[in-house]
């Protein structure tokens, strides 16, 4: 706007829909009025085009207004944000407001969640929820949510590649993956060796990159010595495009994850995973029309 349209500062404003009022100090003995609506004409919020304000997130302006000490003067433009993009951050807790906008809306800037063309999923600790059943035969069960499978077929839907994991230090029956592939038409991975390196393979195999993978974590257990060890799935979450974990996992897990699940594995951690994949991917796209 400065270096093609000859603006000499550009600031960025929000829309806001506060009726505001003129304030009143203590002891006058005074009335208030309406500063911006006629209160016999009083308009409801969602249908008055509200105003443009401030919100300091960014200030440009030419070197001669610098020198003069001022961020706005002369020919003068604005750039309006959303207000799921907009945040002040004045005092502590205006930082769990702006996680969770990030973490519902997204952050577009440096990473391209429309990239993402691959899910990679833990079977065991992610699409189960880590608890055997026996029957009375003395057969293993494994449970799985029916969101979870819905979550799968949505993603499929838009075109998305799913690929279900099974990990040699946490394995699943057999039966139940090959039952689990063909209910969702998934391909099935048994991981041998390490899982980063397997992974990479499979990468190589697809002629994708990490950053075009959105991968949900888990936390693998391992039998050494007769001791169970738990193998933070750390690497992986790190190197992924997007990644998620379910609830119920470790802190050092939780932190390596770029999205933290509100659901157990088990109980619709990989639906709600999937929603914010397709939802990241929206506002991508949306963002991406209408930066051009």
């Amino acid at each position: 706007m400065m270096t093609k349209q000859d603006y000499e500062s550009v600031f960025a404003v929000v829309r806001r829909h506060h009726f505001r009022w003129q304030e009143i100090k203590k002891g006058e003995a005074t009335s208030t009025r309406a500063l911006n609506l006629d209160p016999s004409r009083r308009p409801r919020r969602q249908d008055w085009d509200g105003e443009l304000c401030e919100n300091g997130s960014f200030y440009f302006a030419t070197k001669d207004l610098v020198n003069q000490g001022l961020l706005q003067g002369g020919k003068m433009a604005y750039f309006e944000m959303q207000p799921e993009y907009s945040v002040d951050i004045d005092v502590d807790i205006d930082w769990p407001v702006a996680e969770q906008r990030v973490l519902r809306f997204g952050y577009f800037g440096k990473d391209d969640p429309e990239m993402v063309r691959l899910l990679l999923c833990n079977m065991s600790g992610c699409l189960t929820d880590g608890q055997i059943y026996l029957s009375a035969a003395g057969e293993e069960i494994l449970s799985i949510n029916t969101r979870d499978l819905t979550g799968i077929r949505m993603l499929q839907q838009e075109g998305m590649e799913v690929i279900l994991i099974s990990s040699s230090d946490n394995p699943v029956p057999d039966v139940f993956a090959e039952k689990l592939s063909q209910k969702t038409g998934c391909e099935v991975r048994h991981l041998k060796e390490e899982k980063q390196v397997e992974l990479e393979k499979l990468l190589k195999e697809k002629e994708l990159v990490w950053k075009e993978v959105a991968y949900i974590g888990e936390r693998a257990t391992y039998q050494v010595e007769q001791r169970s060890n738990d193998v933070p799935d750390v690497d992986c979450l790190n190197l992924a495009g997007l990644s998620a974990v379910p609830l119920d996992v470790p802190m050092v897990v939780l932190n390596a994850a770029k999205y933290p699940c509100q659901r157990a594995a088990g109980r619709g951690a990989l639906r709600e995973f999937i929603e914010h994949i397709l939802l990241m991917k929206k506002g991508a796209k949306f963002q991406k029309e209408k930066d051009h």
